[in-house]
């Protein structure tokens, strides 16, 4: 199988805009999603079509991707319609999305709400909605507010009423694009509530636009107009708001009771929260001073601090350092990039600023022994000794990797879903942490994991204890692996 090496995206965007289509299509015939895609492009621009329906035909999905876009950039709309159907029903975001939109152009709103309603709730996209009611006119934009026409509104409720799904999805979203504008409708929003009823779906897309440090103010007034006896099919949101505003033993509370009134879905809740791992520490950044939107973390040499840095509500760019004992901010530096890349610690526990240019897809083992890739969908452990591939893991969403400082432990990370900890030398996962992360770091010792939190910034520490983390950790040395 093709290696895909560190610079497998540079090296098929050069090949690309070279024209050398001969050298891609043996790259991506051996693995390389990165030539595969941008062979993908070529053959579509170059009206190579027959290719094009083979490779798709062969399970190429950045080929189904290209061969519906020809169509469409072509006016045969429908056609590309069907291309692209059979990759959205696999649950692609990007093709759900991306067929959501065309069904909107074709005039299908249902179906188009139909189609963007499967992609996940991190995926959710409120902005082509309302470009789809107002296309219709059916946006009222008085009084500095956007909202649907109460009229179209008042017909959807007797629609629902009458048992009409389509019409109960369609106020559903409403619900969703007032909850997540930037002059959040709550009051409306909670009368449709009324009108929808319970809704599993409803209930994860709010629970998503309700996180973050900037939505703290909100969630107070959204617990608040939640309490209502008439929502209680949402109480179970209102325990989810609960959690995000860190007010655990009332949310328990809240999950109890609805659990002893029958409601399987908050039993699951309060099962899932009773049984997560509890972190040694959480720091609330939007709880501090200095909030920002993070772009890294590392930790000092010793252990001892933390630095995170990113961006403030401004726009300025600076990096805070954190005590690692007891989450207190120690100091704050203003950086002089406004995106800051990565930040080093020096000997006398001073940080330089380092202009980062990796791309995240490639990370090499701190003994430098092991380089992981992520190759599609799919991570790939070689041996720099070897120069061959140790283990193949499935990764259908890793964003972000770190490893443990004596190189047999990899943790990566979706953004979304939980931390996983792998050993190196067989990808055996040793370690599930049930948290969202965007960032990752562990300490100079190993004994500890930071994550960011990918919704919040909320910044994580974890005990990497013997048991937890697996032996590996400690004993599992490079000579564990083949050489």
């Amino acid at each position: 199988m093709h290696t895909v090496g560190r610079n497998s995206y540079q090296t098929a965007k050069l090949l690309a805009r070279a024209g050398r289509i001969d050298e891609l299509r043996v790259r991506a015939d051996t693995g390389d999603v990165h030539a595969a895609r941008q062979l993908a492009i070529l053959l579509s621009r170059a009206d190579r079509l027959a290719e094009l329906r083979d490779r798709m035909a062969a399970g190429d999905n950045f080929a189904r991707r290209a061969y519906s876009d020809w169509l469409v950039r072509h006016r045969r709309i429908p056609e590309g319609v069907d291309v692209l159907r059979p990759l959205a029903a696999a649950g692609d975001p990007g093709a759900l999305q991306r067929l959501a939109r065309l069904l909107a152009g074709l005039g299908h709103l249902e179906q188009a709400l139909s189609a963007l309603a499967q992609a996940p709730p991190d995926r959710l996209d409120g902005t082509p909605v309302e470009g789809w009611f107002d296309s219709r006119g059916l946006i009222d934009r008085g009084r500095g507010r956007v909202g649907v026409r109460r009229e179209y509104v008042d017909a959807l409720r007797r629609r629902v009423a009458a048992g009409d799904a389509g019409a109960r999805r369609q106020l559903s979203w409403i619900v969703v694009l007032w909850w997540q504008s930037f002059e959040p409708r709550l009051g409306d929003a909670a009368a449709l509530l009324v009108d929808i009823g319970p809704d599993d779906w409803l209930h994860e897309r709010l629970v998503h636009r309700s996180r973050g440090w900037r939505r703290g103010e909100f969630r107070v007034a959204a617990i608040d107009v939640l309490a209502s006896a008439e929502l209680k099919a949402y109480h179970r949101t209102r325990a989810a708001l609960l959690m995000q505003q860190n007010q655990r033993e009332a949310a328990i509370s809240l999950l109890r009771s609805l659990s002893a009134d029958g409601d399987q879905y908050a039993q699951r809740d309060l099962t899932a929260v009773l049984a997560a791992e509890l972190p040694r520490l959480e720091i609330k950044v939007g709880d501090h001073p200095n909030p920002i939107f993070m772009y890294g973390i590392g930790f000092s040499p010793d252990g001892t601090a933390l630095a995170a840095w990113g961006r403030s509500t401004s726009g300025s760019a600076h990096v805070v350092v954190w005590a690692t004992a007891s989450g207190t901010q120690r100091w704050v530096q203003n950086l002089s990039w406004r995106w800051p890349g990565s930040m080093v610690f020096r000997p006398d526990g001073t940080l330089h600023e380092s202009r980062d240019e990796s791309s995240g897809r490639s990370l090499l083992a701190p003994d430098g022994t092991v380089r992981a890739v992520l190759a599609g969908r799919r991570l790939r452990l070689h041996s720099t000794v070897t120069d061959g591939v140790i283990v193949e893991i499935p990764a259908p969403s890793v964003g972000t990797m770190a490893f443990h400082p004596d190189s047999t432990v990899i943790a990566t990370c979706s953004g979304t879903t939980d931390v996983q900890l792998g050993h190196t030398a067989t990808g055996t996962l040793t370690r599930t942490i049930a948290t969202s992360a965007h960032r990752l770091a562990f300490s100079p010792d190993g004994t500890t994991l930071a994550t960011v939190d990918s919704f919040d910034d909320a910044i994580r520490l974890w005990s990497l204890t013997r048991s937890a983390a697996d032996h590996s950790v400690r004993d599992g040395r490079a000579d564990d692996r083949p050489h």
